[in-house]
């Protein structure tokens, strides 16, 4: 993360929901018993006139809690043939993913973020995590707002998305879904380069960013009901809202991160992620109708 970066109290741009989109009712949501902010990015319109197609490309949180019937539903109704996690290794460690439920669908870690960036040690280091949630505590939505230059200049970002983008146009058919934990962050920079890649317009690359506060209400209440009966750092609870929610100054700290190491939101993508005019010309012959 480059010293340039200029972090804005977010607590100031507060979650918003997002402005619909026409002819993309619902953001794409795929309701599903043990999967939150789950969505089917086909029907979003590209500034060119057409729309990208449906059941390919896929977000969402975290599928540790998916049932075999919400798995048979992503295979049987929207065609899940690829996953890709975007979660650190003691995320997956700690919640891996139902594989045993994913027979015929391949499965990829990469990691955009490493444990460290995170801050969590995955209980390797009991200080460390100590002085990060007090800091959490203090600093909530700050905290939250500087994994996203990390996210998107870091090598595990830079690896991530440029991998996560290249896999994609070797997908000839079927779906591809991509998640990390809420469906939000890390999830939320790969669904904003490859709809940009695509060709959608920014306002709605960010009405789509939004739209997770939509659906992930069901988690957030999940999680205070976890946290009410627990004695934190300090005796206070962690503002949960400031982790869970979608707030555009996140991602307005990506994109002037970007735009302070590369100039432009084009450039990162030809530069950083090795996906310039070309490749996105045959992404969009892939996934635009």
């Amino acid at each position: 993360m480059g010293s340039s970066v200029k972090f804005r109290e977010a607590k100031a741009c507060a979650p918003a929901d997002p402005e619909p989109i026409a002819g993309f009712p619902r953001f794409g949501n795929i309701p599903l018993k043990g999967v939150y902010n789950c969505r089917d990015l086909g029907g979003m319109p590209a500034s060119d006139g057409r729309r990208i197609r449906k059941r390919r490309l896929l977000r969402s949180a975290e599928l540790k809690d998916a049932t075999a019937e919400d798995m048979k539903q992503l295979v049987s109704m929207h065609g899940l043939e690829y996953v890709v996690d975007l979660r650190a290794e003691y995320e997956v460690e700690s919640s891996p993913d139902p594989l045993p439920l994913m027979r015929g669908i391949e499965y990829v870690n990469l990691p955009a973020l490493s444990d460290d960036a995170i801050g969590f040690s995955g209980l390797r280091n009991l200080g460390q995590d100590v002085k990060m949630l007090a800091r959490f505590i203090k600093e909530p939505y700050q905290l939250v707002q500087e994994l996203y230059p990390k996210c998107v200049l870091g090598e595990f970002g830079i690896k991530a998305y440029s991998k996560l983008l290249d896999d994609l146009l070797n997908a000839q058919q079927g779906a591809t879904l991509w998640h990390c934990t809420q469906g939000k962050d890390r999830t939320g920079i790969a669904a904003m380069l490859v709809e940009y890649a695509l060709g959608v317009p920014m306002e709605h690359i960010r009405a789509d960013y939004l739209a997770t506060n939509l659906f992930i209400r069901p988690w957030v209440d999940k999680m205070k009901d976890a946290l009410s009966n627990k004695i934190l750092v300090g005796g206070l609870g962690v503002d949960i809202e400031a982790y869970s929610f979608a707030n555009l100054c996140y991602l307005d700290t990506a994109l002037g991160a970007i735009r302070d190491s590369y100039g432009s939101l084009d450039k990162y993508l030809a530069r950083a992620l090795d996906f310039g005019p070309e490749k996105q010309y045959a992404l969009r012959a892939l996934y635009l109708e």
